[in-house]
């Protein structure tokens, strides 16, 4: 017969194995999910020239890195909320989460930031508050759902009337000032307090982006940089940018994570110094993006979906049979073939609202 010790330390066994079985399970049943949103086409504001094309590239960008992504392009307020409030109903707990937003904010002076959609009437500040998406409530949303939450924000943190030519501005006597995240969460802002977040850097500008996510995605794709690190090297290259032209834009981190958070987990191949005010725009870090499986994956899924023909997405299969992409593709054959079938449930895989 067993001695009382010994049956307490089985117990105490068991419990542990118990214990690990569970967090085991928590980590096979994670996820990455992505809701990204650019928006160009305003009705009552200035329109913009790249948010949505930065959505798109931001977008290809996290498919990249293993995040299910749902696209809002040119959100009304209808469709931003709805996208919101589906985003949240899919996210589990020990889910790695990420928010994009390219467009125009708002912060009225008794209130927090918000974020329009295309067919908010600024003409008051309860309106803006009534219609507009508050990035406030958004992040404590994100906080009690997820293990982690990246919010991105490409926006301007000026007077949005201002009406500038080649900047994302807003509503009169507004910035979009510093929140305060709940744990867990990393939050990156495109310019400081005050500052306009630079559309292009002039009206020949020949990048389909702006000046914060051309330089942010260029930094996504370096394995084993963090996201607290890449946004410093993303910085210096911006504010290295807007000086070539006169014009002042900082990118500011609010971090509130307890990990480092990894787009690409991994030894860092090479860093690149970069200073806290570069008066030259830095060299590019070297990156393993050409190398690393997902981005080969995802470049090949792209090519095949864009050519968008029999022998492409034959082709694709035959390279990569057990894709995450690999439904996609045989479902577009079958449509090819003249097959009547339903595109996959959306969330599950890459969504245009």
């Amino acid at each position: 017969m067993r001695s009382t010790g010994l049956r307490r330390l089985d117990r105490a066994l068991k419990l542990v194995l118990l214990g690990a079985t569970l967090f085991g399970a928590a980590q096979v049943l994670a996820a990455r999910r992505a809701l990204v949103i650019g928006n160009d086409s305003y009705q009552h504001v200035a329109p913009l020239a790249n948010a949505r094309n930065d959505a798109r590239s931001v977008a290809k960008e996290l498919e990249a890195a293993g995040f299910q992504v749902t696209r809002v392009l040119d959100g009304s307020r209808r469709g931003m909320n709805e996208a919101v409030d589906a985003f949240l109903r899919r996210i589990q707990r020990g889910d790695e989460v990420a928010f994009y937003f390219s467009g125009h904010g708002s912060q009225p002076p008794q209130s927090g930031p918000f974020l329009l959609p295309v067919d908010i009437d600024v003409s008051s500040e309860r309106a803006i508050q009534r219609d507009a998406l508050s990035l406030e409530q958004l992040v404590d949303d994100l906080g009690q759902r997820a293990r982690f939450s990246l919010v991105i924000v490409d926006a301007c943190r000026d007077d949005p009337f201002r009406q500038a030519k080649q900047g994302r501005s807003l509503a009169p006597g507004t910035t979009l000032s510093r929140i305060e995240p709940p744990k867990g969460t990393l939050v990156i802002m495109s310019a400081s307090k005050g500052q306009q977040a630079l559309d292009r850097l002039s009206d020949n500008d020949p990048v389909a982006n702006g000046v914060f996510t051309r330089e942010l995605i260029k930094q996504m794709r370096t394995v084993g940089l963090s996201a607290s690190e890449m946004l410093k090297r993303v910085r210096g290259s911006v504010e290295a940018a807007a000086q070539r032209i006169n014009h002042a834009q900082r990118p500011a981190l609010i971090d509130e994570s307890s990990n480092e958070f990894y787009f690409y987990p991994g030894k860092l191949v090479a860093a690149a110094a970069v200073t806290e005010a570069p008066t030259a725009e830095p060299a590019l870090p070297l990156t393993v993006a050409q190398n690393y499986a997902p981005q080969r994956e995802f470049d090949a899924w792209d090519r095949a979906a864009s050519a968008g023909d029999k022998g492409a997405l034959e082709a694709f299969l035959r390279e990569h049979p057990k894709s995450r992409y690999a439904l996609h593709a045989r479902l577009r054959l079958a449509r090819l073939s003249g097959a009547n079938i339903a595109m996959p449930d959306p969330t599950q895989g890459p969504t245009d609202y």
